[in-house]
């Protein structure tokens, strides 16, 4: 199968277009509304933190809104305030998520010991944020007949993350929704599809790492390839970004099991 050629932002205009980030008040998302405003969209930042949500929106001129991820009703309520007053919703950027790691610990020590503290909270916002953001918004683009709807996931779900199973758990999981659900909102007229970042310079990594000197990416390379996946005709599509030393490539699965062997 042939890759399919991301677009040169060059040529896109976002202009006119509604959008929705969540965890737009840092790192990538941040970078991402930034990303997106520049290219022409009307950008609406989602945040739990009012603090550096705000300071994010004001910083680039557009609108902020303060939820959790994992409440349908302020799901509901947010998409129809923002469809409300622009008239659409274009592109749905569910970008929100967080580690089961607690802060302090290193990348060595035994994840054991917090799992059963920490993995409902990281479900919550890392998958049902994933699935409430999108099936809210898909009753809003099929009507409109379009929308691009993108997942941040990790290339922690595809490998294994033994320092974080609980946040490579959820990668996994919206991984596999993204690639399951394509076609039923394709027929819908909504193209969906997950970018997996590698190690990015962002709130999220922990200290040690940074200390080690650890290469990471810039939050503003991910940001621009994931706006290169939103102004693409792919879905469906799980897309790597796994150094800013290489270029952003799909990643492909092995073919479905059709049945045990003869």
């Amino acid at each position: 199968m042939e890759m399919p050629e991301l677009p040169d932002l060059g040529e896109t205009n976002f202009s006119g277009m509604v959008s929705i980030v969540t965890g737009g008040g840092s790192g990538i998302g941040a970078s991402l509304a930034k990303r997106l405003t520049e290219l022409g969209s009307r950008v609406t930042i989602v945040d739990i933190d009012e603090e550096s949500g705000r300071h994010v929106a004001n910083g680039i001129g557009c609108d902020y809104v303060n939820f959790d991820v994992a409440d349908l009703a302020a799901w509901e309520q947010s998409v129809a305030s923002v469809t409300d007053r622009f008239g659409s919703l274009d592109l749905l950027c569910l970008n929100a998520g967080i580690g089961s790691r607690p802060r302090g610990h290193t990348v060595t020590d035994d994840p054991v010991p917090w799992i059963l503290d920490t993995y409902r909270n990281v479900i919550a916002v890392n998958i049902d944020g994933v699935i409430l953001g999108t099936m809210t918004a898909l009753p809003v683009m099929e009507k409109q007949g379009s929308g691009s709807i993108l997942v941040t996931a990790s290339v922690a779900g595809i490998r294994t993350q033994p320092p974080d199973p609980i946040y490579s758990l959820s990668k996994s999981a919206v991984i596999s929704f993204v690639r399951s659900i394509a076609p039923a909102l394709e027929d819908r007229g909504v193209r969906i599809n997950a970018l997996c970042p590698g190690s990015v310079d962002t709130p999220i990594q922990p200290e040690d790492r940074r200390r080690e000197g650890r290469p990471m990416s810039p939050p503003e390379d991910i940001a621009e390839a994931m706006a290169k996946i939103l102004a693409s005709d792919d879905t469906g599509g799980i897309w790597i970004a796994s150094s800013s030393d290489y270029p952003v490539w799909r990643y492909e699965f092995a073919s479905a099991i059709d049945g045990p062997p003869d």
